[in-house]
C-alpha cells in the first residue's frame, strides 16, 4: 500500500513537472533569439529541460493533477497556449522594429532589394535587418534575457498552472499589442521618412523648374543617400526609443500574464 501511494505521488510530481515543461518549451520556441530557426530543436528541448529543473522546486507541487488522461491533456494544452503567448508578446516589438525598417527602404529605393535573415530565415530589407539587429543587441545590452527567464518564473506565480486560461482582458491586450506594431514602426521610420519625403517634394519642384535635369536618375542615389545620412543621424533618438519600447514590453508581458488567471 505504501508502495502505490508513493508511486502515486510520483506521478503527480510528474505531471507537474511535465506541465511546467510545457510552458517553457513553448516560451522558448516564440521569445526572442531563443527561438531562432538556427537553434537546433534538441537544443531548445534540452535547455527548457534545464530551466524546468531549475524552475521546478519553487513550483507547488500540492496540486491536484487529473486522472483522465483527456483532462491531462486539456491542461497541457493550456500551458502550451499560454507559453506561445508570453513568447509572441517578448517578440512582437521585433517584428515592429523590422517593418520600420522596411518602411524606410520602401522610400530609399530598397524595396526589392532582400538579404536572409538567419534567425527567421526569411527575406527582409536591408534596413530592416540593420534595425532588427540593432534592436537585438539593445535587448542583450538592457539584460532582456534576464528579464525574460524572470518572467517565465513569475508566469507560474501570477498565473498557476490550474488558474489559466485565455480571458476578454487577454484577447483585448493582444489586439492592442498588434495594433501597437504599426504605430511602433512608423514612429521609428519617423525621422527618415520625413526626410526622403521631403527630398522627393524638393526634386518634384526642380523637375517643374528645370526640365533639362533628369530628375530620375539624379533621385534614386539623392534618395539612397538622404535615406543613410538621416537613419545615421537619428540613431541615437532611436537607440533611447528602442530602450524605452524594449523596457515597457515587459509591462504588457505581466500585464497579459495577469489577464490568463481565472
Amino acid at each position: 500500500m505504501q508502495y502505490l501511494e508513493l508511486l502515486d505521488m510520483g506521478l503527480v510530481q510528474l505531471q507537474i513537472f511535465l506541465l511546467a515543461f510545457a510552458r517553457i518549451t513553448a516560451i522558448f520556441m516564440t521569445a526572442p533569439i531563443l527561438g531562432s530557426r538556427n537553434t537546433p530543436m534538441m537544443t531548445k528541448a534540452g535547455f527548457a529541460f534545464l530551466v524546468t529543473f531549475i524552475v521546478f522546486p519553487i513550483l507547488d507541487r500540492n496540486m491536484v493533477m487529473p486522472r483522465e488522461a483527456l483532462n491531462y491533456g486539456f491542461l497541457v494544452a493550456q500551458q502550451i497556449i499560454v507559453g506561445v503567448i508570453i513568447g509572441y508578446a517578448s517578440n512582437i516589438i521585433f517584428a515592429a522594429i523590422q517593418m520600420a525598417g522596411q518602411i524606410i527602404d520602401l522610400q530609399m529605393g530598397f524595396g526589392i532589394v532582400n538579404v536572409i535573415d538567419p534567425i527567421s530565415n526569411s527575406q527582409v530589407s536591408i534596413m530592416g535587418q540593420f534595425q532588427f539587429i540593432l534592436g537585438m543587441l539593445i535587448f542583450m545590452a538592457i539584460n532582456g534575457h534576464h528579464l525574460l527567464f524572470q518572467a517565465v518564473v513569475e508566469s507560474f506565480r501570477i498565473a498557476p498552472m490550474l488558474r489559466v486560461g485565455i480571458t476578454a482582458d487577454t484577447a483585448e491586450k493582444l489586439v492592442s499589442i498588434f495594433y501597437q506594431i504599426f504605430v511602433v514602426a512608423f514612429k521609428i521610420a519617423g525621422p527618415a521618412t520625413l526626410a526622403l519625403f521631403l527630398t522627393n517634394v524638393t526634386l518634384g519642384f526642380v523637375a517643374r523648374t528645370i526640365p533639362q535635369m533628369n530628375v530620375f536618375i539624379v533621385g534614386l542615389p539623392l534618395n539612397i543617400i538622404v535615406g543613410i545620412a538621416s537613419v545615421m543621424i537619428a540613431l541615437p533618438v532611436v537607440v533611447n526609443m528602442f530602450n524605452t519600447l524594449l523596457t515597457d514590453m515587459w509591462t504588457d508581458i505581466y500585464y497579459l500574464i495577469a489577464s490568463m488567471r481565472v
